[in-house]
């Protein structure tokens, strides 16, 4: 069999014509795009096609699978579709039948435009304090986690597009970032299998993929990480009785690509038992491929041939459902009396900072400004680089932020709130909460979208 059938690559490291050139030496089961590989629809649909053509009509091959990380939130790589506000306000709202409608309509946009495969959900148990994950998680209660990651799986994959569980066997119990470290899980057993539960249920939910960490479980194998560790694809297929295809979280990570060479990757990975390899790196992948010595070759070759889930469902989700339920799924975390819709507010957007590489979604502060201007709101917007002479003769003042417990910054805002009625709309998780002054309201949007932070700003004013 072909190298190139173990491996998920992406045009990362080249140009692209250069990248699909590669491409067509190697032939990859699955190529991962991103955002920056392509500018618009029209350009992902050309890219697609031409990936395509390389492989039926210059290689006489079968099509690879086209993959994407589309969770929603701030892990987004296609902005143009109409995307959930992220899983934590999906586990906030813990409405079952909307998750599985947000996984329908994603598996639908998906399918539409020739992508088989959707690198999500994420299974991660949430802490306020892993910076990789946050609200890309439905919540810190395994049971809340499983419900809804499985109801998104069976939306998704009803539409024949296949689902990923990530990351195996939980990568919320640790502080480091695996895009640029080895994060270090050292808690007991008990605790792992609580981390693992979701992943069971998605098991059951008939989950297509499931893919592996980057991350040191010291309580089961304390020389790999998961995604090389032989002792932990042994407990997701005999323990967990998982029949579907294990991915590698990506071999270019630091995490692994930091300790070990290129050929021990390769060697460790595909003998522990991964099915897929992925190295976004297509240099890499392709010196990786050499090195490939699966533990059951004819069982990885059959699993990755039966990916894809029957499409069983036919009718286009309507899109209007997810912006409705972005306007007024926020939640008020601390009370206030609402702001005076009369009165002259400013409105602060601090500044947009990721908290970890893998986000890709901004708040759009110029079409919020937009959207809430046409209500007739006296609203002057700022930013966290304004001075703060700026603010005289406001009497009222709308924070937009995210994750402040992971930065300085909030302290500069403080005397700000403070000095005038305040409230502070979190685009990320509430664990900020006690951070500001007791007279500042707090609302979670859980989202950077436009129509979650404007639900937001309609709920500080009163109007629900």
């Amino acid at each position: 069999m072909r190298p190139g059938l173990f491996i998920q690559t992406g045009l990362i490291g080249h140009d692209r014509e250069e990248s699909l050139k590669l491409i067509g030496k190697l032939l990859p089961s699955s190529i991962v795009l991103v955002r920056k590989d392509f500018s618009d629809r029209s350009d992902l649909l050309e890219l697609i096609h031409s990936i395509r053509r390389i492989y039926k009509v210059e290689k006489d091959a079968e099509y690879p699978y086209i993959a994407v990380d589309q969770e929603g939130g701030n892990v987004v790589r296609l902005a143009f579709l109409n995307y959930n506000p992220s899983n934590a306000f999906l586990g906030n709202l813990n409405n079952l039948r909307f998750t599985e409608y947000v996984g329908s309509r994603t598996g639908y946009d998906l399918k539409s435009l020739g992508i088989d495969w959707n690198l999500a959900p994420v299974l991660d148990l949430s802490s306020p304090y892993n910076q990789v994950i946050l609200e890309r998680s439905f919540s810190s209660d395994p049971l809340t986690v499983a419900a809804h990651g499985s109801a998104f799986i069976r939306g998704i994959q009803s539409y024949g597009v296949a689902a990923t569980g990530k990351h195996f066997p939980g990568h919320g119990g640790v502080l480091g970032d695996s895009h640029l470290m080895l994060p270090k899980d050292e808690r007991g057993v008990g605790a792992l299998k609580s981390d693992m539960f979701p992943f069971q249920e998605a098991i059951k939910e008939g989950v297509s993929s499931i893919m592996l960490s980057h991350v040191l479980y010291t309580a089961i194998d304390d020389a790999n990480p998961a995604t090389l560790s032989p002792a932990i694809y042994n407990i997701l297929r005999k323990d967990l009785g998982f029949k579907g295809l294990a991915i590698t979280d990506s071999l270019n990570m630091k995490a692994v690509s930091k300790d070990f060479s290129t050929e021990e990757m390769g060697k460790r990975a595909s003998r522990a038992g991964a099915d897929i390899l992925e190295c976004v790196d297509i240099d890499r992948a392709m010196e990786m491929s050499q090195y490939l010595d699966m533990k059951d070759e004819h069982g990885s070759a059959e699993r990755i041939i039966h990916l894809l889930p029957e499409k069983r469902a036919l009718i286009e989700p309507p899109s209007e459902i997810i912006n409705a339920f972005a306007l007024i799924g926020n939640s008020i975390r601390k009370p206030y009396i609402p702001l005076d819709p009369e009165a002259r507010t400013a409105i602060l957007f601090l500044d947009d900072t990721r908290e970890s590489i893998v986000g890709d979604s901004f708040t759009n502060s110029r079409g919020i400004i937009k959207r809430l201007k046409e209500t007739g709101l006296k609203l002057d917007n700022f930013t966290s680089e304004d001075p703060e002479a700026s603010y005289k003769g406001y009497e009222q003042l709308i924070v937009i932020g995210r994750n402040e417990h992971l930065k300085e910054r909030y302290r500069k805002i403080d005397d700000l709130m403070n000095s005038r009625k305040s409230i502070f709309i979190s685009t990320g998780v509430p664990a900020d909460l006690g951070l500001f002054p007791s007279n500042a309201g707090y609302i979670s949007a859980f989202s950077t979208r436009v129509e979650a932070i404007v639900g937001a700003v309609f709920r500080a004013f009163g109007f629900f």
